[in-house]
């Protein structure tokens, strides 16, 4: 079994990864699933000829705090478990799907940038 990564000390203060323990602390994306703890989508509908058809929720970047300690969590392990990737959802007020999704796409960034960085290199020497 991996080690375990202790995030408490990434983690900042009560106003920036509350606590989803207590109704009034929890973000105010919406209401907590009864499930799992994190923070239901809001829904929008859209009504036509007396329907309602819903619509996915509109998708949200992560704001400044929640960048920074996932960054944080990104300079010691690209490959998060999935324990840490449900801790970091819970105390970020994410999905761990969502979390999963930021680590994937912050991976491949950086073998973009150094793809590109590569065939500048190959394509100056050529010149």
């Amino acid at each position: 079994r991996p080690a375990v990564l202790d995030i408490s000390n990434l983690l900042c203060e009560e106003d920036v990864c509350p606590s989803l323990s207590s109704p009034e602390s929890a973000p105010s994306s919406g209401s907590c699933s009864p499930l799992n703890g994190y923070p239901l989508p809001p829904i929008w509908t859209l009504k036509s000829d007396d329907r309602e058809l819903p619509l996915k929720a509109k998708r949200r970047r992560a704001n400044a705090k929640q960048l920074e300690v996932l960054n944080r969590v990104f300079d010691r392990t690209v490959f998060p478990s999935t324990q840490l990737r449900a801790e970091l959802g819970r105390q970020l007020g994410m999905s761990p799907r969502t979390v999963q999704i930021w680590f994937q796409n912050r991976r491949q960034a950086i073998r973009t940038r150094e793809r590109q960085r590569l065939l500048r290199i190959v394509r100056d020497e050529s010149s």
